[in-house]
């Protein structure tokens, strides 16, 4: 199934995020195709704001499940579970944004679902489907940075306060799976530390740091009272900074995904007789990468998911590593911050902290 052959598509959800989803859509040419559902009427209004017609916008989305061909959840992040199960049991393909679930259990009960029904499901990762990301992981597994040593990880700035999931939810997820996606791997503790300044039971300030299997180190850091570098190409009224490096044994990419820029460090450290390390410096790249705004990139992403759809294939967000590893390694980053100690992912007795499991919002 290719974006001309979907013939229909449900949208659950119709958030801050929904009107870019809806756009993405309509340029891969299935404007015609989507319904909405979402029970908050001012939701409705949004969709119908981006040219839904009244008749394909509904409160309940299990009235139109069992109609259309496709499900995008961009829903709240605790009714993700309960939607994707839904929507498996009618035989229904899901991208659901990130993240999957905070509950590693409920992550594993998908997976389950996912198995039995042979239904592609992908988690939308934006980070991944950037093009200055494509050229990072390319380097990386090339080899062209030598061995991975050290990923330093920023989203935070000057922004609203989401009332539901504190900032590791919100943004950290995005850069938690990211340093994954690059690194190859899952890390093997978790250790972090988080502040609740404005009292709300919900973090705004969230420091992490990962240790992968082949010693590598990741640094995630991410809150609400930090100063962002520009202005946020997706969330108005805020400024915000969406920054990594990558540092090699034999390079370091610097990554800005706000100004749209990369810059590939060509610099090594070699001993020298006198006993010193010194760095070696070469040329440094700039490549000129085409830039993408959040309906090209989410297009990309869509278009991935329709592919695998298509190919009754598993997308590399898939589940399990997108789903399970993320929601296990969330439960161990909250689980840190509540015990100030490292923990190991997807340990006995992990379990989120305080205020990370927010009540659930009925239909």
């Amino acid at each position: 199934m290719s974006a001309i052959h979907a013939r229909s598509v449900l949208q659950i959800g119709c958030g801050a995020f929904g009107p870019t989803h809806l756009e993405a859509w309509r340029r891969l040419g299935l404007r015609g195709a989507l319904w909405v559902a979402d029970p908050d009427p001012e939701a409705c209004a949004r969709a119908a704001a981006c040219d839904i017609p009244a008749e394909r916008i509904v409160a309940d989305y299990r009235t139109i499940l069992p109609e259309v061909d496709v499900v995008d959840v961009v829903a709240a992040t605790e009714l993700h579970v309960e939607i994707c199960l839904a929507a498996i049991a009618a035989g229904k393909d899901v991208f659901v944004e990130k993240p999957l679930t905070l509950s590693a259990n409920g992550a594993r009960r998908l997976a389950q679902a996912v198995e039995r029904s042979g239904r592609v499901l992908q988690v939308g990762y934006y980070f991944r489907h950037h093009p200055l990301s494509w050229y990072a992981k390319e380097r990386a597994d090339r080899g062209d940075l030598g061995e991975l040593r050290y990923l330093s990880a920023n989203f935070s700035g000057f922004k609203r306060a989401r009332r539901d999931v504190g900032c590791t939810a919100n943004d950290a997820v995005h850069f938690l799976d990211l340093c994954n996606w690059l690194v190859g791997a899952a890390p093997i503790e978790a250790f972090s530390v988080q502040r609740d300044h404005f009292g709300r039971g919900l973090e705004d300030l969230s420091l992490i740091l990962l240790t992968y299997p082949s010693g590598a180190l990741a640094k995630v850091e991410t809150g609400y009272i930090q100063p962002g570098r520009q202005p946020d190409n997706v969330v108005p009224n805020a400024l915000t900074t969406k920054a990594i490096e990558i540092c090699g044994s034999d390079g370091a990419l610097e990554i800005d995904y706000q100004a749209e820029r990369l810059t590939w460090h060509r610099v090594r450290h070699t001993l020298h007789d006198d006993g010193f390390w010194r760095p070696v410096f070469e040329d440094a790249i700039v490549p000129r990468l085409e830039p993408r705004g959040p309906v090209e990139v989410l297009m990309s992403e869509l278009t991935e998911f329709l592919g695998h759809v298509a190919r009754r294939t598993s997308p590399d967000a898939d589940v399990q590593r997108a789903g399970v590893e993320i929601a296990a390694l969330y439960e161990a980053i909250m689980a840190s911050a509540g015990r100030q100690r490292p923990v190991t992912p997807g340990a006995r007795g992990v379990s989120p902290g305080p205020g990370s499991r927010p009540p659930p919002r009925p239909w």
